[in-house]
């Protein structure tokens, strides 16, 4: 386990004033060591103020951002080492913390996962589960939870990835997925005290939800295993094309236009899948390169002010 005075507890808020001071106090129970730094993201409410009282490091955005870009300047006003991001609305217990912080430094990544005893919410846990199968496929490894904001990272590498971190939703999927691909360790470690938010109010919108829910799948495709799209998508058009071809022949003693260009066409993908999944990984090889990200120094030189 590493030493709590090498870590910083960053914690996203929005309109949280109802738990803000009992988190944090919550912290500082577990260990005095901790850092704490809270982002409030554009709240309108006291939660940047009762998390200054209760004595957090705090960084305010201007306005609403979303839950990525967040996590990302809380992190940049971080100082330790290592890095534990949690949610303040009664979701992630303080008093896990130590049971991830754990396994590093041997895991780069520990990831809070649910288990089939949380008490989460049946919609969000269909969409996550469908999800998760999306990124096995990708990472090709098996994922137990990868939507959990409940994680411990060493916070130089954290950094390496930022590029590519969402500025709303789709953060914890991306971490996951770019750390797995990268070849660095993840841990899944099986929490069953992760429940559904216990304060506040959730902004589930089934319609919208499902919608960001597709979008998120392709650009995590895209974003590290493109030919996984491209390919079946020019097997099919190259068979379509094959087999219209043959009825012609047979039929019409000719290939006419539409075979031809079924052909060209899962052709042109194919070629277009190969060239996306070379930009993928050079891409991730540039971005893995441990000490090259400025934001990654441990000083409070890096960090964004106060608001």
């Amino acid at each position: 386990m590493v030493p709590f005075k090498e870590v910083s507890v960053v914690i996203p808020a929005y309109n949280e004033q109802e738990s803000i001071s009992g988190i944090i106090a919550r912290i500082r129970a577990v260990s005095e060591d901790f850092e704490i730094v809270v982002c409030s993201d554009g709240s309108t409410d006291d939660t940047a103020r009762l998390a200054r009282e209760a004595g957090a490091v705090v960084v305010e955005h201007r306005y609403n951002l979303g839950n990525g870009a967040t996590v990302k300047s809380g992190a940049k006003r971080a100082t330790r080492p290592y890095m534990v991001v949690m949610d303040c609305d009664g979701q992630h217990q303080p008093e896990d913390i130590p049971k991830l912080l754990e396994h590093l430094p041997d895991y780069d990544m520990v990831v809070g996962s649910r288990t089939k005893q949380c008490r989460t919410d049946p919609v969000r846990d269909f969409g996550n589960v469908m999800l998760r199968k999306v990124a096995e496929i990708i990472g090709g490894t098996p994922i137990m939870d990868l939507t959990s904001g409940f994680r411990a990272v060493k916070r130089e590498l954290y950094f390496l990835f930022a590029p590519l971190y969402p500025m709303r939703y789709s953060y914890p999927s991306t971490i996951t997925l770019a750390f797995i691909n990268s070849g660095y360790f993840v841990k899944f470690l099986p929490l069953h005290t992760i429940v559904r938010r216990e304060q506040g109010t959730s902004n589930i919108q089934p319609m919208r939800d499902g919608l960001r829910f597709l979008k998120i799948i392709f650009r995590l495709f895209m974003l590290f295993r493109p030919f996984k799209i491209f390919f079946p998508l020019a097997l099919c058009m190259f068979v379509l094309g094959v087999g219209l071809g043959l009825y012609q022949l047979i039929m019409t003693s000719g290939v006419h236009s539409i075979a031809v260009v079924l052909l060209l066409g899962g052709l042109l993908f194919f070629i277009n899948g190969l060239l996306a999944e070379q930009i993928s990984q050079i891409r991730l090889s540039l971005l893995n390169q441990p000490g090259q990200h400025p934001m990654a120094r441990s000083d409070s030189s890096g960090g964004a002010p106060d608001a």
